[in-house]
């Protein structure tokens, strides 16, 4: 009955902001997707071979990047990818305003899971969850189950190292069933923190999963509405070309030399994060770690550093103080001459940003965006906004992040697709250390081709 007069009340009230979007567009595609068709010839359609494995990682970003390698793994075994919505565990109803969405469509985040790219190289496209459901009844599916943490009593163990784990993945799908659901977090947490990630990277930069990856129409669309102020020398993305490759060509962008993005977390459980991080010594995450990257030499510290001074470090590169944003942000402006504008990725108070903000403009910057009050301040973009900011992050001539965050790995994961387009270097700290990525010039010292990784979160 409480239920009742509250959705009521919400009727008559209309709060603003009300609901969270409803992703219409987005659900409306998936459902009409070609592949989608049950007389489809062999290796798509009723009888066709699909893979299915279920990402149960805590963060957007995380999942996306595990499916990004289950993606890769899938079309290697020319198999079609049951791809699943991205999941938010901790909606609850009265949680704070404005609700989240319990389920995105992943098409909302990226496009290469429903582009269809794959036929270009004569593989099933990747298909919806939904879909495969349909297609492949518990009774047709073989299931594998991995030996984990949370599955002890699994059959099969994945190797720890990187190469040796995309070999067992690729030996399982090379069954002769057409329906493969693996049980079990085929690329966990030690995954990541391991040298495995690091082992797979040249692997999956060459993957077409990777270079035909692209986030989605609906993130597109934000930075177009706003590519006159950020860039406005830039041609805006062509959303229905770049969506819908009409072949193998990719479609080049160029990128924003005059930007340096800054990934700034704060929060209290960002807080705790970077204290857990000091309390192990935990490494950078992923493709951080990646031993041209400068920057990580000290991460993680050596058994024998006292706690206050281990603590510092982690607090540096996750938690720095304004003064020290200000200061790298000079350093990088002398070294790169070309940088004129920052912008911020964050999830700070609004507040607090603001200060920065007012920081950055004293100190000569011509212009200063915070991502999610001038790029996608409406709630309706709220949710995709991690997703504008990496795509920004992307092209920003330099981009300074902080290694134990999931944002700067994605940035990483598709800089180093984006290099194979153009000559760029690339400097990362993935998900929550500090990184940079420059461009090389053509030849003076303006836009040299170096890597600084800086302390930033």
């Amino acid at each position: 009955m409480l239920l009742l007069l509250l959705v009521l009340l919400l009727l008559v009230a209309h709060p603003s902001p009300p609901f969270p979007p409803s992703y219409k567009a987005e659900r409306r595609a998936e459902r009409a997707l070609p592949q989608h068709d049950y007389r489809l010839p062999f290796p798509e359609g009723r009888y066709g071979r699909f893979a299915a494995a279920r990402s149960v990682s805590s963060s957007a970003s995380s999942r996306r990047s595990r499916r990004s390698l289950q993606h890769h793994v899938a079309f290697s075994a020319n198999r079609s990818l049951a791809f699943e919505p991205y999941v938010e565990e901790d909606t609850i109803l009265f949680d704070k305003w404005p609700w989240r969405s319990a389920r995105v469509p992943l098409s909302a985040y990226v496009a290469n899971v429903i582009s269809g790219f794959e036929r270009h190289y004569g593989a099933p496209r990747a298909v919806t969850a939904s879909f495969y459901d349909k297609v492949c009844p518990r009774s047709r599916q073989k299931v594998v189950t991995l030996k984990t943490a949370a599955t002890p009593t699994g059959e099969f163990t994945l190797s720890a190292d990187g190469k040796g784990r995309l070999h067992d993945l690729e030996s399982i799908l090379a069954d002769s069933a057409n329906c493969i659901r693996i049980q079990g977090e085929v690329f966990d947490d030690d995954f990541f923190d391991s040298k495995a990630a690091v082992e797979v990277a040249s692997t999956l930069a060459k993957s077409p999963v990777m270079a035909h990856f692209t986030f989605s129409p609906r993130v597109l669309n934000i930075l177009n509405r706003m590519m006159p102020a950020i860039a406005p020398h830039s041609a805006a993305y062509d959303v229905d070309r770049i969506a819908h490759p009409r072949n193998k060509h990719i479609m080049p962008t160029n990128p924003w030399q005059h930007i340096l993005a800054l990934h700034v977390r704060r929060g209290d459980d960002w807080e705790a994060t970077c204290e857990d991080k000091a309390a192990r010594s935990a490494p950078f995450v992923s493709w951080n770690k990646l031993p041209k990257l400068p920057g990580n030499e000290n991460i993680p510290p050596p058994p024998e550093m006292v706690d206050e001074t281990r603590q510092g470090l982690y607090r540096a590169k996750c938690l720095p103080e304004i003064k020290e944003i200000l200061a790298r942000a000079r350093r990088m402006r002398k070294n790169h001459r070309l940088l004129r504008s920052v912008y911020i990725l964050t999830d700070a108070p609004d507040a607090w940003t603001e200060e920065v903000r007012r920081w950055l403009l004293s100190d000569a910057w011509d212009k200063v965006f915070v991502g999610q009050t001038d790029v996608y301040p409406d709630f309706q973009d709220r949710e995709v906004g991690p997703a504008v900011d990496m795509e920004v992050a992307r092209r920003a001539g330099v981009f300074v992040g902080n290694g134990v965050s999931g944002c700067g790995r994605r940035v990483d994961e598709r800089s180093r697709r984006s290099s194979r387009q153009r000559r760029q270097t690339l400097c990362s700290c993935g998900r929550a250390t500090a990184s940079i990525r420059t461009l090389p010039s053509s030849g003076d010292l303006r836009g040299r081709g170096q890597c600084i990784c800086t302390h930033s979160s």
